[in-house]
């Protein structure tokens, strides 16, 4: 089956059908070897298709909630979990109809074709109806159902009515950066060339860009490239980092002479940066994961720098310490991710309110574990990709209560909000995602 469409209902159908993350479909679209088993529907995707097999999965989800308010009136009755492949397949229609410029008659044309391949000839004929059904009633203003201000800003209610809650004068610009795709953006190795230098080079090369004020290594492109084109991208001249993340290594302080853990170090951009800018520390790179933990060895071999790697909990310290005490620790810490929606907009239907309390829980639990590793004097950096003060401030501020021995410093800059004891680093539409930062010093034991 090559059919764009239909591919990209059966990666949107696990999403809602089975809770499936987006991201493991997104790690398949790099990946050629999978078992057969583990095979996601772009394993299938030509490459002259991939982008627009893209636009269609990320469009969709981040419109996911207004096109489904549209959806469901034109139904007679909602979809079985085994025809959620044909749910998504309206979805994308509706998607194509309201947000790309694919003629109205081929949109339909196409999404009754992929109904066919995905081996469901009964829905060709619901297909075609429920879209020209909506197009008629698109003509007839009157006829449309009116949908809520949350369906309408493609928003689940609970996380929409919690935005507008927690931060009361940024809700808007937060709501259109989730709604929006995310700029592709860079950290320079400043190892191998200045941030002048390789923006030249890019030049050169027809990308423009512009510097990012987060950090000394940023930059931000107008157009997004595929990695292949930016130069010595496979020698580690160049990474993809959301500028939010870039500002971890910066803030984490770490020089040659330390001993430095990155707890939850997966994918690994992280990881790199705090070798970029000190190559001689002794760095220990933990992830739950050891699938994920590939990647970050991957990336550690594309810049020539090494690590212990370990595939374990983090919190579990009595199955993977050494018993020799950490200068550094920098704590990414699980996290809901609503900072990042625009990188990830299967997560607002994949997040639900009671799982900021659960997330909070883990972090604490972290904290608590990672903190008798840390030598007095130390500092450990806690980071989320979160905007919810349940995640951050929150967590810090108990943390801090719990901890005599734990202090909080103050983060000085030019980005971001005082939170609590840390600084918040809202999303930023066409610039940034949304990341949270505490820096935690340890005294001596009394």
């Amino acid at each position: 089956m090559k059919d764009v469409r239909a591919l990209a209902a059966k990666a949107i159908a696990r999403v809602i059908s089975q809770g499936e993350s987006f991201s493991a479909e997104i790690d398949a679209l790099s990946k050629s070897n999978q078992n057969a088993a583990d095979k996601k529907p772009s394993d299938n995707i030509e490459n002259k298709d991939r982008a627009f097999y893209r636009e269609l999965c990320f469009g969709t989800l981040r419109h996911f909630h207004r096109l489904d308010a549209q959806l469901k009136p034109l139904l007679k009755k909602p979809f079985s979990k085994k025809d959620a492949d044909i749910h998504a397949l309206l979805l994308i229609g509706l998607y194509q109809l309201l947000y790309l410029r694919t003629p109205d008659h081929a949109a339909i044309s196409a999404s009754v074709d992929a109904a066919k391949k995905l081996k469901k000839q009964w829905a060709s004929g619901l297909v075609n109806a429920v879209l020209r059904n909506f197009l008629r009633q698109q003509a007839e203003p009157s006829k449309v159902t009116a949908l809520s201000q949350a369906a309408d800003l493609s928003h689940p209610k609970w996380l929409f009515n919690k935005i507008q809650k927690d931060w009361p004068d940024n809700w808007q610009p937060l709501i259109d950066y989730n709604n929006a795709a995310p700029p592709m953006s860079l950290r320079v190795n400043l190892n191998k060339n200045s941030r002048a230098d390789f923006q030249q080079q890019l030049a050169d090369a027809g990308i423009e860009t512009i510097l990012d004020p987060h950090s000394d290594s940023g930059l931000r492109l107008n157009q997004a490239v595929a990695v292949s084109e930016l130069p010595d991208f496979d020698q580690g001249a160049v990474s993809v980092q959301d500028p939010g993340a870039q500002l971890a290594a910066t803030l984490l302080n770490a020089d040659g002479s330390m001993r430095v853990l990155d707890a939850c170090a997966a994918p690994g951009g992280k990881t790199v940066h705090i070798l970029e800018s000190a190559p001689k520390c002794e760095l220990t790179a933990i992830d739950s994961s050891s699938e994920r933990l590939l990647r970050v060895k991957e990336n550690l071999a594309r810049y020539g720098f090494s690590a212990n790697c370990i595939a374990a909990d983090a919190g579990a310290t009595d199955l993977w310490w050494d018993e020799q005490m950490f200068d550094r620790i920098l704590l990414d810490a699980p996290c809901s991710g609503t900072g990042i929606i625009s990188h990830h907009p299967d997560i607002k239907l994949l997040r639900r309110s009671g799982d900021l309390a659960q997330f909070a829980e883990q972090q604490k639990t972290l904290l608590t574990q990672l903190w008798p590793l840390l030598k007095d004097g130390g500092q450990l950096l806690y980071c989320t990709c979160s905007i919810m003060p349940e995640e951050n401030a929150a967590v810090i501020d108990w943390f801090l209560n719990q901890t005599p021995n734990a202090s909080a410093e103050i983060i000085d800059a030019q980005w971001g909000v005082i939170s609590g004891s840390g600084r918040q680093l809202l999303p930023n539409k066409g610039k940034n995602g949304g990341f949270f930062y505490a820096r935690l010093s340890k005294s001596a034991t009394l």
